[in-house]
């Protein structure tokens, strides 16, 4: 469980490697922001954990809370367990007084378990200093595994977990150590890097969503989605058939099914230019049949998928967050989703309480689905949905003459949310680039929009140049701030940003 305890005072989670506990910039997701974005949570920070350090942390949920664990801390009467991966030393246990920032400080260390390649240690300390036990650790010779910036062997994650801690007349506060840490220990195999950067997601997202993505591509040359009960493989290698990918992941996929509690899935291999082939080059799957069409949660809203070879899925992970933005502002607004694909915001949006919900593709089927998942959610009779077939510019032309045409009966919109394909047919020839498109989508979603509407822009065109997208937005709007992906689509040091969003006032 990520949710190790609450009460009126305290929240405890086990927190995940790869989110900080607090954001470091506007449209940053700290741990923090996370809790009130996805749970309404207002937490107050009692103490933190580096980014990539996973464990139990500790948060107050009122002021008085936040003054108690200040004083706990500056009395040095918490105690904190940790256990981290890290090279092989002589040392059965030892204590590592060494001043920090000229700052006195004492890591008390043992040394737990020893496998073929590393070793497993524990390390106790009262008050921390900045990265002191990865510091200590490496002055102690036993470098953490994934610490490359104190000596450390480079790995996918950083190898340091807290495990307890312990405050004054409270319950101990107990995150089990990772399974895959131990395994570790002998070989850093495929299946035991696949389930550390799996770890690093879920179970942590299963408070929201029953759908996440376990490997994200850029880590291994392969994605892996979870979707309920099934896993969901795209290779992007053209070279290599669906079977030969599965071939080539040999234990991983039944690894992250038992870890993930899936059934079974599919392999897909990805095509580059799909719209002159089919979307996927060939599918393969295993353990039990993947169900034609089936629902997956999401806020407690159901979707429905589907993991077939002839189209996409249906609901992008990558915009979970943005999904949740949206329905925490759209309540009695006039919302447009253009692009709209399968409807997931406007779902979101009518359940939210929004007043009026315009949803514009030039997709049937993708409407279809969108009116599907508004039937199995309930939500028909709440407010006005309606569900336009038709070319968005087109749409957005006709909006733009009618504001200008009869301006005492245009009605603005309060939100609009754009978030285009980067290449698509228009039928009739007319084709669709995103690049070329932007400036003249920028200025028509701002002309329909209300004095003090949002807007949120995203797409998709990972070649694309940033400072085009952004330039394209900024010459219109008052205010732009880039969004960063969910926590499960990591910004990459190799690649571009899977995913660029933006939220824009008027």
């Amino acid at each position: 469980m990520s949710f190790l305890y609450q009460d009126e005072k305290w929240l405890v989670v086990n927190k995940p490697s790869s989110i900080s506990t607090h954001n470091s910039y506007a449209g940053d997701l700290g741990l923090a922001e996370w809790l009130l974005l996805h749970h309404g949570l207002q937490v107050y920070v009692c103490s933190r954990l580096d980014k990539e350090t996973s464990g139990v942390l500790v948060f107050a949920l009122t002021p008085g809370a936040s003054g108690e664990a200040q004083t706990i801390h500056e009395e040095n009467r918490s105690l904190k367990t940790y256990y981290f991966i890290g090279r092989s030393g002589s040392q059965e246990s030892w204590v590592c007084t060494e001043p920090l920032d000229g700052k006195p400080c004492k890591t008390a260390f043992s040394q737990v378990k020893q496998g073929s390649c590393y070793s497993l240690y524990r390390a106790e300390i009262h008050r921390g200093r900045t990265h002191q036990i990865r510091r200590h650790a490496s002055l102690s010779s036993v470098p953490i595994l994934g610490d490359e910036e104190y000596g450390g062997d480079e790995f996918i994650r950083l190898c340091l977990h807290c495990e307890t801690v312990q405050w004054p007349d409270m319950a101990l506060w107990q995150a089990p150590v990772p399974q895959w840490f131990y395994g570790g220990l002998d070989s850093l195999s495929p299946g035991v890097r696949a389930l550390a950067i799996a770890d690093k997601r879920y179970p942590f997202l299963a408070s929201v969503t029953d759908s996440c993505r376990l490997v994200h591509r850029g880590e291994m040359d392969v994605s892996i989605d979870k979707y309920g009960d099934y896993l969901c493989i795209t290779g992007f290698d053209e070279n290599l058939s669906a079977r030969d990918i599965l071939e080539q992941l040999g234990v991983i996929p039944q690894l992250l099914s038992e870890t993930c509690g899936c059934r079974g899935g599919v392999v897909k291999t990805n095509r580059r230019d799909p719209h002159k082939r089919k979307l996927f080059g060939d599918m393969v799957s295993w353990g039990e049949e993947v169900p034609e069409h089936f629902l997956v949660r999401e806020h407690g809203l159901q979707f429905e998928v589907s993991l077939n070879a002839s189209q996409h899925v249906g609901l992008f992970l990558d915009q979970r967050d943005s999904r949740k933005r949206i329905a925490d502002v759209a309540k009695d607004k006039r919302v447009a989703n253009l692009f709209a694909f399968t409807c997931s915001f406007s779902t979101y949006a009518i359940q939210a309480g929004a007043r009026e919900v315009f949803s514009v593709d030039l997709a049937a089927g993708c409407l279809h689905r969108g009116r599907t998942n508004m039937g199995v959610n309930g939500l028909e009779e709440l407010a006005p949905s309606r569900f336009i077939k038709e070319d968005v510019r087109k749409w957005l032309a006709r909006q733009v003459r009618k504001k200008d045409n009869e301006p005492g009966e245009f009605l603005p919109f309060d939100i609009i949310i754009c978030d285009p394909p980067v290449f698509a047919s228009g039928g009739k020839g007319k084709r669709f680039h995103v690049e070329q498109e932007w400036a003249g989508l920028a200025l028509a979603v701002h002309t329909i929009l209300s004095a003090s509407g949002i807007a949120l822009f995203a797409n998709n065109h990972q070649t694309g140049q940033e400072k085009h997208y952004f330039a394209g937005l900024q010459a219109h709007f008052r205010k732009v701030t880039r969004l960063v992906p969910p926590l499960d689509f990591p910004l990459l040091k190799t690649q571009p940003p899977h995913v660029r969003i933006y939220w824009c006032e008027k």
